[in-house]
């Protein structure tokens, strides 16, 4: 490799075949039997050689060669998130986009742990962490990307999450459309159980109104519901505020979105 050591070379070599997209400078030394101190200073001369890239303290990533001239790569964003928090698992939009639920890209991907996590950026891709009880971490599955195996919400979480917390899915729209493209893979019983698991009153509310107007869904599903709901009223979407909006007393919620943008694009 011209302008590298034996070294270097011995240390991008190691990483390489640990399989490891982030790693640490303790993975690092782990690997080649060296010290810590050994590996930082390695660490730091392939950074200024442009073969690695500090993300945050003590912890970089490994550049491809192919991109070594530029200095640019696409890295599958998943992968990287998968190596940056224990425990985790990706969910909100993030997850919309992966199970193909939604056409809207989003440069942030959405990581769910019980731990708090600051933002992070790489090569122009935003790490949003968001921060859950461990009551509410639950309801992931692996998938493989690659050779790397990485811990997604799975169908039925990610609507949960999603209605959770819709400003980490985009707006409600992009939930009204996840819920219909998905309508035919997701287990509304299962979804149902989830909802009722993360002792969120608005969950119920917001899925059971979004399943009316998508006209989706069991009766005996919508049924589930209807006996869950408390009778406190919140809005659909609480980004949005309560300043506008029509009262839905069927699902107790101040429809604060205009009902047509949930379901306008299902003609398009």
């Amino acid at each position: 490799m011209a302008g590298i050591s034996p070294k270097e070379e011995e240390f991008i070599a190691a990483i390489g075949a640990g399989n490891r997209r982030v790693f640490t400078i303790a993975d690092a030394a782990g690997f080649l039997g060296i010290s810590n101190v050994a590996a930082t200073k390695l660490a730091h001369r392939l950074v200024k050689k442009r073969k690695l890239q500090r993300i945050e303290k003590g912890k970089y990533i490994l550049i491809p060669p192919v991109a070594w001239k530029s200095g640019e790569f696409t890295e599958e964003s998943i992968v990287i998130a998968s190596q940056l928090v224990s425990p985790y698992y990706i969910s909100y939009w993030t997850a919309l986009s992966y199970y193909g639920w939604t056409e809207q890209p989003s440069k942030t991907i959405y990581v769910v742990s019980t731990k708090i996590k600051r933002t992070l950026e790489v090569q122009g891709v935003v790490f949003k962490f968001v921060k859950l009880h461990s009551k509410k971490f639950f309801g992931f599955i692996d998938h493989w990307v690659g050779s790397v195996k990485v811990t997604m919400a799975d169908r039925e979480k990610t609507i949960v999450d999603c209605l959770d917390q819709p400003r980490y899915a985009g707006e409600i729209v992009e939930v009204a459309k996840g819920l219909w493209n998905g309508k035919d893979e997701i287990d509304f019983a299962k979804m149902v159980e989830y909802a009722l698991r993360m002792k969120n009153g608005a969950i119920i509310k917001r899925l059971g109104y979004l399943m009316d107007i998508l006209e989706i869904g069991k009766p005996e599903v919508h049924r589930r519901l209807l006996k869950s709901i408390n009778q406190g009223m919140v809005v659909l979407d609480p980004y949005r505020g309560y300043t506008k909006g029509t009262v839905d007393p069927k699902w107790k919620l101040v429809i604060n979105v205009d009902p047509k943008n949930l379901t306008e694009w299902i003609r398009h």
